[in-house]
This record gives C-alpha cells, sequence and structure tokens, in this order.
C-alpha cells in the first residue's frame, strides 16, 4: 500500500507523456529521468515510504495528543495551518464526496461554515480530485508531487515554445520548479497557481502558433484549474501576467489576425469561467460576509499607530528598509530561519525568502539586464525583464506605493504578504536567466562581463550575511553563504568558457535550490496523522450529532475535532463568518485572529452554541456546573449541563418580531428549558404547553426534524444562516429569519409538522447552470461534427518569430 501513491504518480506522468506526445509537443525521456531524479529526495519518504507530507508534529503540542512522541517534533513547524486548516477541510470535501453529495457545508467548525465556497478547500480543484484514490494521509504527498510536476513540465514546453533549447529549458525548468514560492508554500493552496502559471502560458503561446482545438481546449482547462486553485490573489497575478503576455503576442501578429486570436482566447477563457463558476460565485457572493473582509475593511481608514499586536509582523521580526526587504531574494537564510530557530526579518522566512530563484539564476537574470553584445533577444524576453523589475519594486514596498495601491484590496494583500507577487518574480527571473544560458550556450554572452558581475553579486550577497548578524542559527547562515559562494564561483567560471557544459551548469542550479529548499517540506510518521487519543474515543462515544464539544487553552484546536466527526463552535479559518464571530465575542480571547481561544466555560453562550463536553490541558480545574467525567495523562473533559441541540423550541412561546432583536432575550432566557426529543437518547425536556420536537438525520447541508406543536411555535437553533439555509415545513417552503443574532430561525405551524432544513449557496445553482452552458459552448466549438474530417498535426515544432 505505502508504493501505490509512487506508482500513482508515475502512471499520471506516463499519461501526460502520452497526451503531450500524441496532441501537443513530445518530452524527452531523458527529460523526464532527470525530473524524476530531482522530485526523488523531496517526494519519494511520502510516495514510497508510507509517510505523511505534513507538519505533524504541531499535533504533539496540542493536548490531548502532547507527550505522543519523544525529542523535538517532526516537520517544518512554521507550517502549522496545513494540519490545523487546510488538511480538515480537504478531509471535510473528501467525506462528502464519499458520501455521494456536494461538499457544500461544513457543519462541525462554528456553528457551520461555508465549505465550497471557501476557496482554500478546494473542493474542485482537479489536483485534490486525482488524489481521491487514496486516503487523506497519502494524498497530501500524491498532491504536491503533481504540484511540482506539472510546473516542471509546462514550463520547459514553454520555453522551448520560446525558442530555448532542450538542455537550456530543461535547467530553466528546475530554476521554475525547485525555486522559493513553489518550494515554501507547497502545501498551501496558493501553490497551485504557480502549477498552472506555465500550464496557461503554453497554452496562450500554442494557441497563438498554431490555433488548433486540443490548444484551446488546454487553455480553457488552465483558466479553470486556476481558477479553482484555493488562492484568489494569486490566482488573479497570474491572469494579470498572462494577459500582459497576451497583448504582447497580439502585438507581434500581423493586424489582420489579431482579432480572430484575441476571439479564441476570449471564447477559451470565457468557457474555463464558466467551468468554474459553481466554486468562484459562492465565493465571491460569501466574502464579504468574513471577517477577513470586515478587518480589511476596518483597516483601510486605520492609521499604522493604531494596527493592533495581533496584526503586526510576527513576534522577533522587525520592520526593514527597502534594502534589507529585498536582501532575502539573493540571500534567503540572510535573517535567520524560524524553520530551524531564531529569525529577525520582517515576518519569517517563507515570506520573505520566496522571491528566491538560486544563485545561479540570479546571476543571469543580471546578465540580461545589460545591454547585449551579441546575438538577440528572445521573445518576451523584456517583457520578463520589465515584470521582474516590477516585482522587485513592490518587494521593496518603497515609501508612497503601498499608500498609492491601498484602494485595491488584492494588490493590498500582495504588499502585505508580498511573497504571493515573488510567484512571477520567479518565474520572469527562470525564463530571463534561460535567455543569457541560451546565449551563453550559442557562444553569444561577453566572458568578460561574467566574472566582474559575478564578483559584484558575491559581495552583495557576503555584505548581506555579515553586515545582518543575528542572535543564532550561524551554522545554517554562514554555511548558505559558502554555498551561495561557491555556486557563483562554479557557474561563473562556466559562464566565462564556451556553453559546452551545460549539464554541469544545470547540476549546479538544481543541487543548490535542492540543499536550501529541501528541508522545507520534511515528511512525519503516519502514526502522528490526526492519532485517536483515549480522550477522543471517550467523545466520539458520547457526544452524538446534534451537540457539539469545545476546548480551552491549548487543548484540541479549532478544525481539529471536524477531523474525528466531532463538532466544535470555535473555528480557525482566515474567512469565517463575520456576524458569528460577532456573536461569540463575549467568550472569544481573538475575534480578530483566524484561530478562536475560547473562555468562560461557564458562560450561557455555551448552552445555546449546543457545547455538551469541554476538554482542557491536564490539572485545569473548572468551576461548578461544569463535571470532570474524563480524566487522562493528555487531556481532561468536563460535561456541562444544559446543551441545546442545533434546533430547538424555545420555552417562550410568546411573538417575536420579523428580525432577530426581538428574539434574542427571550431565546437566551428560555433556552435551559426548551423542549426537545432528542432520537435515541434516554434524556427530554418536557414542555408545559405539550410541544416537542423529534430530531432526525443530520447531514452537512441536509437537517431533518419533526414538530408536535401545541401552538404556533419559534424554531430556533445554532445554525449560521449565510443566505444559503432554505426551510420545508410539510414539503413547503417557509420563510426564515434570524435569531440571537446570524442564526436561522423559523414561525412553524401548530399541529404536526415535518421540517427540512437544506442548504445551497448562493450562487451555486447559477454556477452550475454557466458551468453547463460552458460546457456546451465549448463542445459546440471544439468537436468536430460527425464525419468530418481533421487534418492530421504536424509533428514538427513551431519555431517563434524573433
Amino acid at each position: 500500500m505505502t508504493i501505490l501513491p509512487g506508482l500513482w504518480v508515475v502512471l499520471l506522468a506516463a499519461l501526460l507523456a502520452l497526451a503531450l506526445r500524441r496532441w501537443f509537443d513530445p518530452v524527452p525521456l531523458r527529460c523526464w529521468l532527470v525530473w524524476g531524479l530531482v522530485m526523488a529526495p523531496l517526494f519519494g519518504a511520502a510516495l514510497f515510504g508510507g509517510r505523511v507530507m505534513l507538519p505533524l508534529g504541531y499535533l504533539t503540542r496540542v493536548p490531548p495528543f502532547s507527550g505522543l512522541i519523544e525529542g523535538p517534533p517532526p516537520g517544518n513547524l512554521l507550517q502549522g495551518d496545513l494540519v490545523l486548516q487546510i488538511t480538515p477541510w480537504m478531509i471535510r470535501v473528501r467525506e462528502a464526496y464519499l458520501a455521494g453529495e456536494w461538499p457544500l457545508w461544513n457543519q462541525l467548525a462554528g456553528a457551520g461554515e461555508p465549505l465550497l465556497a471557501n476557496p482554500q478547500s478546494q473542493a474542485f480543484q482537479p489536483l485534490v480530485w486525482l488524489a481521491l484514490p487514496f486516503p487523506a494521509a497519502l494524498a497530501v504527498g500524491v498532491v504536491a508531487a503533481l504540484r511540482m510536476l506539472l510546473p516542471l513540465v509546462f514550463s520547459y514546453l514553454f520555453f522551448r515554445r520560446q525558442g530555448l533549447s532542450e538542455a537550456v529549458s530543461l535547467g530553466s525548468s528546475l530554476a521554475f520548479g525547485l525555486s522559493g514560492f513553489l518550494q515554501l508554500f507547497l502545501g498551501w493552496p496558493l501553490a497551485g497557481s504557480a502549477t498552472f502559471l506555465p500550464v496557461l502560458l503554453y497554452a496562450l503561446v500554442m494557441t497563438d502558433q498554431r490555433g488548433a482545438r486540443q490548444d484551446r481546449l488546454l487553455l480553457t482547462l488552465a483558466v479553470a484549474s486556476l481558477l479553482l486553485v484555493g488562492h484568489p490573489e494569486t490566482g488573479l497575478h497570474v491572469l494579470a501576467l498572462a494577459g500582459v503576455w497576451g497583448l504582447s503576442l497580439l502585438r507581434s501578429r500581423p493586424a489582420g489576425r489579431r482579432l480572430a486570436l484575441a476571439g479564441s482566447w476570449a471564447v477559451a477563457g470565457a468557457v474555463g469561467c464558466a467551468l468554474a463558476a459553481p466554486v468562484v460565485l459562492p465565493a465571491a457572493l460569501y466574502l464579504p460576509q468574513s471577517v477577513r473582509a470586515s478587518l480589511l475593511e476596518a483597516r483601510r481608514d486605520r492609521p499604522a499607530a493604531e494596527i493592533p499586536a495581533d496584526e503586526a509582523p510576527a513576534p522577533g521580526a522587525r520592520e526593514r528598509g527597502i534594502v534589507p526587504r529585498l536582501l532575502p531574494v539573493a540571500a534567503p537564510n540572510v535573517f535567520g530561519n524560524n524553520r530551524f530557530g531564531a529569525y529577525w526579518g520582517e515576518r519569517n522566512v517563507n515570506e520573505d525568502a520566496a522571491g528566491f530563484t538560486g544563485t545561479a539564476a540570479l546571476l543571469a537574470f543580471l546578465l540580461a539586464l545589460l545591454p547585449l553584445s551579441g546575438g538577440r533577444r528572445f521573445p518576451q524576453e523584456r517583457l520578463a525583464l520589465g515584470t521582474a523589475l516590477v516585482c522587485l519594486a513592490i518587494l521593496a514596498r518603497p515609501p508612497g506605493l503601498p499608500e498609492l495601491l491601498d484602494a485595491l484590496p488584492v494588490l493590498r494583500q500582495s504588499l502585505s504578504f508580498h511573497s504571493r507577487i515573488a510567484l512571477l518574480f520567479n518565474f520572469c527571473v527562470a525564463y530571463a536567466a534561460g535567455c543569457t544560458w541560451e546565449r551563453w550556450q550559442r557562444g553569444e554572452v561577453n566572458a568578460r562581463r561574467v566574472v566582474p558581475l559575478a564578483l559584484v553579486l558575491a559581495a552583495g550577497i557576503a555584505w548581506a550575511y555579515l553586515a545582518h548578524p543575528g542572535p543564532a542559527l550561524s551554522n545554517l547562515r554562514y554555511g548558505t553563504l559558502a554555498l551561495q559562494l561557491g555556486t557563483l564561483a562554479g557557474v561563473a567560471l562556466l559562464l566565462s568558457r564556451a556553453g559546452r557544459s551545460r549539464a554541469a551548469l544545470f547540476l549546479v542550479v538544481a543541487v543548490e535550490l535542492l540543499v536550501i529548499h529541501g528541508p522545507a517540506n520534511p515528511t512525519a510518521p503516519a502514526a502522528l496523522f490526526y492519532p485517536r487519543t483515549p480522550s477522543i474515543a471517550f467523545l466520539k462515544e458520547r457526544l452524538g450529532p446534534w451537540h457539539r464539544m469545545a476546548g480551552l487553552g491549548p487543548a484540541l484546536r479549532p478544525n481539529f475535532p471536524s477531523v474525528y466527526g466531532l463538532a466544535d463552535p470555535r473555528s480557525s479559518n482566515p474567512i469565517k463568518p463575520a456576524p458569528y464571530v460577532e456573536a461569540i465575542r463575549r467568550i472569544n480571547r481573538f475575534p480578530g485572529r483566524p484561530t478562536d481561544g475560547f473562555t468562560s466555560p461557564g458562560d450561557p453562550l455555551y448552552g445555546l452554541l449546543g457545547v455538551r463536553f469541554v476538554m482542557t490541558a491536564p490539572r485545569v480545574r473548572l468551576p461548578r456546573p461544569l463535571r470532570l467525567v474524563d480524566r487522562q495523562p493528555g487531556a481532561w473533559i468536563y460535561r456541562r449541563p444544559g446543551a441545546l441541540p442545533r434546533l430547538f423550541l424555545p420555552a417562550s412561546a410568546a411573538p417575536c418580531g420579523a428580525g432577530w432583536a426581538s428574539c434574542t432575550e427571550k431565546i437566551e432566557d428560555f433556552a435551559e428549558t426548551a423542549a426537545v426529543r432528542p432520537p435515541g437518547m434516554a434524556w427530554s425536556a418536557a414542555d408545559p404547553r405539550g410541544s416537542s420536537l423529534a430530531l432526525g438525520e443530520l447531514r452537512p447541508a441536509w437537517m431533518r426534524a419533526r414538530a408536535f406543536l401545541a401552538e404556533p411555535r419559534l424554531l430556533a437553533g445554532s445554525v449560521y444562516q449565510d443566505g444559503g439555509w432554505r426551510l420545508l415545513v410539510n414539503g413547503k417552503t417557509q420563510p426564515t429569519i434570524l435569531a440571537n443574532g446570524p442564526f436561522v430561525a423559523s414561525w412553524l405551524p401548530a399541529g404536526e409538522v415535518s421540517v427540512d432544513l437544506l442548504y445551497r449557496p448562493p450562487g451555486f445553482f447559477l454556477g452550475m447552470v454557466l458551468a453547463a452552458l460552458g460546457l456546451a459552448a465549448g463542445v459546440a466549438s471544439w468537436v468536430p461534427p460527425p464525419g468530418r474530417q481533421t487534418a492530421p498535426r504536424s509533428q514538427t515544432r513551431i519555431e517563434p518569430s524573433e
């Protein structure tokens, strides 16, 4: 079983090679072998050794998992969000598909949260679908390997179409595939933008140079996949680069062909957008409700001096000037590395050093900036150089630029988390470096420029490390300095001679990047993949589906319970619903942060949220009426009385207004005596008016119950209403209102009624209609009529014009 993920990736690579040979440009076997050798040390243990490519050591710091292992926790703890957020969402998506349902709603986090409308859940991401045959622990390695394989292959194909030779295209693909952005964020959805960037550009160029149906189909799939990667900001950056690249291609074509080419791109792009509409539209409608959107709105007009500490840079980091902000682009460990210990840069090594594309590529990029002494510029080389310089300006954030772009949220986020724009910098540097290497191979590089420029770059890198000492990690920093200086010396020696040592040059490129970026994604033992401890088993046996549990302090961080099918009113999600965050503010220590931290377990709000059990770290005493019911070395569990199910009948029968404000006090005052009859449980509450509610089936996007009402009653609960919940009473639609802030509620008529609460994300139906129309338009445009003969595809590679 442990080797099956690796065999699956090899099979997919073989199918891709066959498809490229049949319909696009063939890739030589030797290139596949080189990529396999490069990927082996990065993914071998995950694909063939049964280990998990996640920072599972993060779990060992959290009760009830603390004490599971001895020694330092395994994995890169900088990537803790992968086990706290990304993987739990992926598990929810996978379980929905396995149950034969759309992954629409996450019922186990908070008061329920959109799942399909959460871009980072990657519900429709093709690479995630390709990993569905494997358990979640193994699937993460498959997805990561595919995220790297595709950019290696398609950047090679793109560089070949730009006129670079096979060897140079292979070396440039290694520079991009092993660059900082992709490697440092390999486990996150935003790495998918790096995956599909070369696919999109290759499809643009193929549509321009050949224009076959399969080229337009590839462009459609690239656009749709890019929109579905789960990170809108980086996706928009890639689309912006593709747009500029497309304009450059149009400009170089005869005037009579421009309109037809632009129309071909527009149709393919429109169909791609339509295919992604079932995810994009719900996300666009939901994101304005998120806490992230509210925080950005609040920050827009707030002076920097008023930004609270929890929004400031990470502890130990400090604000840097223009030059220091750019230093990690050339010297990735200049400010230490909080993967291994101390860091005194601006944010963290992932964010700050994502622009590092390798010392060899950086030297070649600088050579490309100089006026040519011979040879020619390659297609769009100047565009790549200009784009890289613009990216450097954004990375440096000079005074006035943030204020200039502050009105555009996407660009504001690019400046705040500038590693995102580093993606475009990595790609443009890799292409510009390839252009230099191609001229070197042809003997067109002035050897007298190489050594002086290499000496200047070496002096700058040495100054960066020696002039910015820190409190620790001297061995790592100076070891990296030695590696970079050695790389510079070797590359300068090769470039100053005739271009016949291509293998040695690209070996140096790959080795340096593997040594520097390889440790960013270590694996962990499979036994640490969300193990089921005695405390977890206790909750699984005693917590019914209609109630929730909560952790206090560090115990069982938010989203961890959802991995085990346990509901938790806390959430760890940067786009969690802002109205719900406001509703629980009085028991949440961190309302402005992605991860909730609950306190005050005696607050009545816990009862309204249906919290039946509370988990704490060992030896934490909670006051009555909470009662200690399970005591384990890893955690203690308390039972909290008066927990309401997610749907209930408030004991007060007095009419409330249509708005939630008039109902809030009544529901909270009488919540402890609400009438409910949960199925399969002995406990029930008597209602003096003779009304009750029998709870039935509970699915993520569908709740069923039967009510026996002596009079019209309000059906209330603790289910967040984002506009997608619809109530059916006896099969007929019933209007809903809000109660207790953001929770769905409705008035029920007297008598015996069946209740169905159904969820459909706003925009989902329209998105499915658009996807169907887009698919139909694509089929009508690109599938030839029956009996029509198509011209055979030429196997000759199309050489681009200068």
